[in-house]
This record gives C-alpha cells, sequence and structure tokens, in this order.
C-alpha cells in the first residue's frame, strides 16, 4: 500500500484497497534504473493515531522493452482509536476511544512487469499486505494506449482483492474481495497544458463491518458495527495541468474528484498545487485541498431501539464531515556523473482540519469526532 492509500484510509476513510489499482502508461516509463527511500510520519491530535512508515521500491529496465517494478513498506501504528459514541449526562454526544495502548505493524510487498510496444504498455503484477489480523492479496493488470501522435493516451485497468479478517479478540476469520476496474484518457492540448479524466468502478463483497467499531443503542447498550456485505463504488478524477514558461516554467494543478457508492455516501475533493522552480535546482509546491462527504444511509453518532435497525454504523468515517487544509513540498535535484546520473531530495507537510460544520450543505452533527492531522514525509531518488 503506497503512503498516499494509507493516509486515506486512516484520515478520509479510504475508497480503495491497498495496491489494488496500477495504471500503466504507454511507452517504458523509465530509461534508467530508479530506487526510491520513504520516510513518513502521521499524526492525529487528541492522543490518536501515530503511523510511521517506510518504504523502498525500484523500477529496473530489462532488455528493450521490459521494466520490472517493486515496492516493500513497513509501517507502525499507535495510539488510540475511536470505538463508539454515547450521550453524557447533560445529553450531549461524546467519542470514546480505545486506549493508547494499540500497537500494529503491517508489511506489504508488490511487483509488476510491464512490457512496451510501439504506442501501447500492458502490465501484470501482485502484492500481499499482511498485519497481526488482516490479510490481503491482490493482483491487477493494467494497458495503455498512445493515438493522435501520442497527444491522447487511453488508459485500462484492473484490480481484484482477497482478504482476510482476524480481528484481536475474536475466535474467526472472515473474508472479502474487491474488485476495482479504470477508464481513463490524457489528452495534450497544447505545448502548455494537459487534461487527464479518470473514472473506477469498485465492488466490494463479503465482510464489510469494522470488529473494532462498536454503536450505542439509548436504552438497550452497546451493539455490534454491522454494515451491508456488498458495496459498489464509483469515482472521477478530472485533472488540469497548466505550465507556465514565463514564471520558470512554473506549473499549476488543478484536481476535482468525484465519488458515490451505494451506501449513500457522495463525496466531492478540490485540490490546487503550484510548483514553483526557483535557483539551483531547487523546486517549491504549495499546495491546497477541500474535501467533503455525506453521511452513510446507516450511520447514526448514537441510536435508540427505533432507529437502530439490522443495519448500523457509528464509525466516524462514515459521518458527514469537510476537511481542510494543505501543505508545502520542496525539492532539490542534484546532476551527478559517473554510475549514479541523479538524485532527488524531496521534504514535505501537510496539515488537515477535519470538522462536521466544514461539510457542503451546513450539516453539523456536534463537535465531539473533530480532529486534526498532519503528515511529514521526506525522501530520495536516485537513477543509475
Amino acid at each position: 500500500m503506497s503512503k498516499k492509500t494509507l493516509i486515506s484510509r486512516l484520515s478520509l476513510a479510504a475508497l480503495a484497497l491497498p495496491g489494488l489499482m496500477q495504471q500503466a502508461e504507454a511507452g517504458r516509463a523509465e530509461e534508467s534504473y530508479n530506487t526510491d527511500l520513504l520516510y513518513g510520519h502521521y499524526e492525529e491530535t487528541g492522543g490518536r493515531m501515530k503511523v510511521d512508515i517506510a518504504e523502498i521500491s525500484a523500477s529496473l529496465p530489462i532488455g528493450k522493452a521490459y521494466t520490472l517494478s517493486l515496492d516493500f513498506v513497513s509501517d507502525t501504528m499507535s495510539g488510540a482509536s475511536p470505538m463508539f459514541n454515547m450521550k453524557n449526562a447533560q445529553g450531549q454526544v461524546e467519542q470514546v476511544l480505545s486506549g493508547a495502548s494499540i500497537t500494529e505493524q503491517r508489511y506489504a510487498g508488490t511487483a509488476s512487469l510491464s512490457y512496451a510496444f510501439e504506442d501501447v504498455t500492458v502490465s501484470l503484477g501482485g502484492g500481499v499486505s499482511s498485519e497481526n489480523d488482516y490479510l490481503s492479496n491482490y493482483i491487477n493488470t493494467g494497458l495503455s494506449w498512445d493515438l493522435n501522435n501520442k497527444l491522447t493516451t487511453l488508459n485500462v485497468s484492473a484490480s481484484v482483492a482477497f482478504d482476510e479478517v482476524s480481528p484481536t479478540g475474536y475466535n474467526y476469520t472472515k473474508n472479502k474481495i474487491g474488485q476495482q476496474y479504470l477508464l481513463g484518457v490524457t489528452q495534450i492540448i497544447d505545448k502548455n497544458s494537459l487534461l487527464q479524466s479518470n473514472m473506477t468502478f469498485g465492488y466490494n463483497s463479503g465482510y464489510l463491518s469494522d470488529p473494532y467499531k462498536l454503536v450505542f443503542v439509548q436504552g438497550a447498550g452497546i451493539q455490534s458495527d454491522n454494515r451491508p456485505e456488498q458495496k459498489f463504488q464509483w469515482a472521477w478524477l478530472t485533472r488540469y495541468v497548466r505550465n507556465f514558461d514565463s514564471l520558470n516554467k512554473a506549473a499549476l494543478h488543478a484536481d476535482y474528484r468525484l465519488y458515490v457508492d451505494d451506501w449513500g455516501v457522495t463525496a466531492n475533493m478540490v485540490e490546487l498545487s503550484w510548483q514553483q522552480p526557483i535557483a539551483d535546482e531547487w523546486q517549491i509546491m504549495p499546495r491546497f485541498r477541500y474535501y467533503t462527504q455525506d453521511q452513510a444511509d446507516f450511520y447514526s453518532a448514537v441510536f435508540d431501539s427505533a432507529t437502530v435497525g439490522s443495519i448500523h454504523s457509528s464509525d466516524y468515517r462514515l459521518a458527514g464531515f469537510g476537511v481542510l487544509g494543505g501543505g508545502i513540498k520542496l525539492s532539490k535535484n542534484f546532476e551527478v556523473n559517473g554510475l549514479i546520473k541523479d538524485v532527488k531530495l524531496q521534504t514535505a507537510f501537510d496539515y488537515y482540519d477535519r470538522k462536521a460544520s466544514y461539510q457542503i450543505g451546513g450539516h453539523n452533527d456536534g463537535s465531539f469526532a473533530d480532529y486534526g492531522f498532519y503528515m511529514v514525509t521526506a525522501s530520495i531518488n536516485v537513477k543509475f
């Protein structure tokens, strides 16, 4: 699972399984050997979850047309996690957290092989993600086709994951299957701009509840989280990139993403970033993001006997809320003679504020689940 997917899972209720989707691009992506090393630290306010991430990846050209890509990631999660909500003596909803002693280690590895024809690239890959209570095995395949004198690129990919959930403290193992399919097009508009649009379809079946989440039913006590055993997801991402040669080759990136599922969740995300080269191969990249989502049909902060139903969840990730924030990235390129051709150093800091009141439409379920989170990363890329 990539660092982006991990943080999405923790902070924005992850919409994709780790390592599932892989998008190929026509033509060989790399003509030289590439190695990336990354360290990241993610932390939530209020003594909640912390994650330390270490990742290494490599891209290895083989012959004239093959490229082998490898990735290994290890992360350690610790801290307290929300379990359920309940009303206090004043009738206000409060969030009940687990103990702060939770510690969990996860290891994940992926491998893929691509073959580049003149205008078409095909790829096949797979991987495994393992932790003490969760095991995921997945495969993916992709095809990318350059058209219109390489001004247009079509992308198609498909993936499937087979997961086993064996929650700590329970004597059972549950299974689920996740499928995702991507259709995309990238169009070069002119020498300074391009437009990319991707549609992703997902279908999950099996055990989709969270064994560590509970619901509070007024007058009846605590019950287990119980979600539907099927879920269909659809997402549409549109990205516009514009270069400005007159501003020292700066670039504007503008992204919009719409997400809809049959659990009743609709989400919108807008992200703007500016990539500004400065002196001596330095580059600075500020960015801004806004995210908003509606609550799931079966979500409630707390229930009573008349509203609980057989399908129910108080998971804060299924609530209505918004996230507002941004960050900044710095990078520096070094040209090296000899075995090493190029070295790139990057560091970034992002901070986001999650509040129910940030949701579009003015919905406010109370501030009991509000929190902030930040991410610090440092990486090095070496080309041989």
